[in-house]
This record gives C-alpha cells, sequence and structure tokens, in this order.
C-alpha cells in the first residue's frame, strides 16, 4: 500500500501481473504433464515389459502427472476477474485478491511437486527397462 500509495490502479496491475504469472506456471507445468504423457505412450510398452518395478514405476509416474496435471487445470480453469473482486474499501480489494494469489500459487506448488514426483518415478522405470534391457 505505501509503495502505491495514491495509485490505487497502479497497484491492482500489478497484483494482476501477478495473477498472471501464476497462471502462466500452471501453463508451462500443464505442458510439461503433456510432453510426460505423451513420452509415456510411445516407450510404454517397452516399459511395462521390461520389469514389474518399471511398470510399476511407470504407473506411479502417470499417476502422479495426472494428479499434477488436474491441479493445475484448476487454477487455469478458476478465472474471477480482479474486476469482480473491485469493492469501495480499497484495502478489502488487495486482500482479497492477494489471498486468490497465494492460493493459486499453493495450488501451483503442489502440482510442481506432484510433477517432480512423476519424472522420478518416470526416470525411475526408464532406468530400470535399461537395466533389464541390458541385463
Amino acid at each position: 500500500m505505501t509503495l502505491f500509495e495514491g495509485q490505487p490502479s497502479a497497484l491492482l496491475n500489478y497484483l494482476v501481473s501477478q495473477l498472471t504469472a501464476v497462471r502462466s506456471q500452471a501453463q508451462t507445468m500443464m505442458g510439461l504433464c503433456g510432453l510426460i504423457i505423451t513420452v509415456t505412450g510411445f516407450s510404454g510398452p517397452r516399459m511395462v515389459t521390461a520389469a514389474s518395478f518399471s511398470a510399476i514405476a511407470m504407473v506411479m509416474g502417470i499417476a502422479l502427472t495426472l494428479i499434477a496435471a488436474i491441479i493445475c487445470l484448476n487454477v487455469m480453469t478458476a478465472i474471477r476477474w480482479v474486476s469482480q473482486e473491485l469493492e469501495d474499501d480499497l484495502v478489502a480489494t488487495i486482500v482479497r485478491v492477494i489471498e486468490r494469489r497465494d492460493t493459486q500459487l499453493r495450488r501451483t506448488t503442489i502440482a510442481g511437486a506432484f510433477v517432480a514426483g512423476g519424472l522420478t518415478c518416470y526416470l525411475a522405470a526408464v532406468a530400470a527397462a535399461a537395466f533389464v534391457g541390458n541385463g
């Protein structure tokens, strides 16, 4: 509030840019989820037949990635315009927008953890398939 004193529209624009950054992160993770699922479609059959650990790790990776994708979709489709939050009390408006930003950021961070877990499982599946194939 102090930084933008006397400039309420600049403050709201600043908060809108933060919401945009969070949505952009969710979109990036969604793209990564799509890539993981696509690659699994090509290499999945080989990993499933390579070893039971490889199959289990691949399925776990896909499941974690799917959870991440669902969370990201939730963040990206929960559209609420800042103009819908506007009240006569600027502080109340700012508090609500910041709360929404923080909620979306928390969800996106959780989705990132699921993406990392999914990638870890997927890479473990690839490694197991490679060792069985070369064994």
